[in-house]
């Protein structure tokens, strides 16, 4: 049995009348008698009773009709469905963040993807570089959106959808929250929050190194896995901390941001599987740089 000959019996049933049914389906009416025909012989049951003047359904082309029609709308979702996650249109992307970038390029670059996309299951997962990497590489993220620098990968491709300077955070009452401008060497002398290496070890030691190059010995009071709980370590007087620029929108009371002189800058990266073959993370990444 083919599919084309239940749509053809379904026009027939529909129309009651081969001519109009033939021209209905665009073909001519010789070839629809005779699939019709090898139709019904399949079942073993007439399907249709003809005349010279019209066509009947039988009791068995009735259920048939009524059976096949469910079938067809089942067929025809699963098509729409299929070409909609086929073309990007609809599906579930899966997404890693570091905690610094939600204050970042993350809400607008979700809104604008959401709006494009409206079909689409947008899942947001906070993760630290390391986790979000090892997510992607087994599969449970689609698109990380991480600190570099990070080790090359073959089985991933990254690239650098936001650059932005790094500042200092400081409580502010501090002396240093005098100053305009803080030479890194004097910030490196403070004591330090930081985020863990573990998570982002790449750009953890870019910073220490960078502070080390001052010749001061960079001393961490306290590490803190989110930004947020980083910046309320600062403003209780803990330490000071270098912070992507995008972290100042970050409003606390006790906690002032100055520019931060001789820090490298911070960059954001989204990386995705080189042997991904869904559009949706292309399309997000596409989407992050409308915001930069």
């Amino acid at each position: 049995m083919e599919l084309r000959q239940i749509r053809y019996f379904v026009a027939v049933a529909e129309e009651l009348h081969f001519r109009r049914a033939a021209a209905r389906l665009h073909i001519s009416q010789p070839p629809l008698t005779r699939q019709i025909a090898a139709l019904e012989a399949e079942l073993g049951c007439r399907l249709l009773e003809r005349t010279r003047r019209r066509v009947e359904l039988t009791p068995a082309g009735e259920a048939f009709l009524r059976q096949v029609r469910v079938t067809l709308g089942e067929l025809d979702a699963a098509v729409a469905t299929a070409r909609a996650i086929g073309t990007g249109q609809a599906g579930v992307l899966r997404i890693g963040f570091v905690g610094s970038a939600l204050s970042s390029i993350v809400p607008a670059t979700v809104q604008r993807f959401r709006r494009a996309r409206p079909d689409v299951d947008v899942v947001l997962r906070e993760r630290s570089t390391v986790q979000a990497l090892r997510a992607l590489a087994s599969g449970e993220l689609d698109v990380g959106l991480v600190r570099p620098p990070i080790d090359p990968d073959p089985a991933l491709r990254a690239e650098v959808v936001m650059r932005e300077r790094t500042i200092a955070a400081i409580p502010a009452g501090h002396e240093l929250a005098e100053l305009e401008r803080i030479p890194l060497r004097r910030l490196a002398e403070q004591p330090l929050v930081l985020f863990p290496r573990r998570q982002a070890p790449g750009f953890h030691d870019l910073l220490i190194g960078r502070m080390a190059a001052t010749g001061t010995t960079p001393q961490v009071a306290q590490y803190a896995p989110e930004m947020l709980t980083i910046i309320g370590l600062v403003a209780a007087g803990i330490g000071v901390s270098p912070v992507p620029e995008s972290v100042s929108r970050v409003t606390l009371d006790g906690v002032a941001y100055r520019l931060l002189q001789g820090a490298p800058d911070t960059e954001l990266v989204a990386v995705m599987r080189s042997d991904e073959d869904s559009p949706l993370p292309a399309a997000f990444v596409a989407q992050t740089r409308l915001g930069v």
